[in-house]
């Protein structure tokens, strides 16, 4: 177990702590990081809370009732649905397909004629093992375009690659609405971040899933709060989703090209 996971743990102490730790083990670091997360939201600490937009009261939205995993809450799939059915993105990329499920979000929320397009690893493939510890189980269960699939859904592109080695060239600055939710390790998260602000227009949106988290999840955390010094990123209440304008972002990026 890692310094900061029983730093972590120290935090979180209570009797409740233990006894999920002697009844069901594995699940005492999920707890304990969601606990730590949860205080740094009401105590102030991290990225500020800031929603993106404030829907219309007649906007209506679709979610899809297959779920199949891969850590998106239900809320945060909400949030996904409004801000793409309220920002009507003509392009929209996501880092980090899983089985689909945000996929799903975007396509049935979006116009007719935008551009989904879904960046994950090949099936079969481990990417870079020597970065990716924090996500081998997420990568061996995963099962790309599975829910658009069993949803009958088409209309969007399917890219298999390894973040590390994609080109964004084809998508510069065309982007209007994107969720970084790939590899965790600080590697990919600063490697998707630079593509991602690269491939975004002026006015678009960017969003990372699981901010907050402790554990394998810290170095999202870091570097989110460390970009945050040179441009607007915030936080959603009540979520592990982090977004921020892309203009600030790109600005913030490209100077540094970190």
């Amino acid at each position: 177990m890692r310094v900061n996971e029983v730093l972590d743990g120290l935090s979180c102490f209570s009797l409740k702590t233990i006894s999920l730790g002697l009844r069901r083990p594995s699940e005492l670091p999920r707890y304990v990081s969601y606990c730590a997360k949860k205080y740094d939201e009401l105590v102030g600490n991290g990225l500020p809370c800031r929603s993106p937009l404030t829907p219309a009261e007649n906007l209506t939205i679709t979610i899809p009732a297959h779920h199949a995993g891969g850590g998106m809450s239900f809320v945060e799939l909400v949030i996904l649905a409004r801000v793409t059915k309220a920002l009507k993105p003509r392009t929209i990329f996501e880092v980090g397909s899983y089985n689909g499920l945000t996929t799903a979000v975007f396509v049935l929320n979006s116009a007719e004629d935008a551009q989904i397009v879904t960046l994950d690893l090949p099936p079969g493939a481990g990417g870079d093992q020597a970065s990716l510890t924090s996500d081998k189980e997420l990568v061996a269960s995963r099962h790309p375009a599975s829910v658009p699939q069993a949803l009958g859904l088409r209309r969007y592109t399917q890219l298999l690659c390894d973040s590390m080695a994609f080109d964004p060239s084809p998508y510069l600055n065309s982007v209007d609405l994107g969720l970084i939710d790939g590899a965790h390790d600080m590697a990919h998260v600063q490697n998707d971040t630079l593509k991602v602000s690269r491939m975004m227009s002026d006015c678009g949106i960017v969003f990372w899933h699981d901010y907050g988290g402790k554990g394998a999840f810290r170095p999202l955390a870091s570097y989110l709060e460390s970009l945050a010094k040179r441009c607007p990123l915030y936080r959603i209440r009540d979520t592990s989703l982090a977004w921020a304008p892309a203009g600030g972002l790109k600005g913030a990026t490209q100077e540094t090209g970190n």
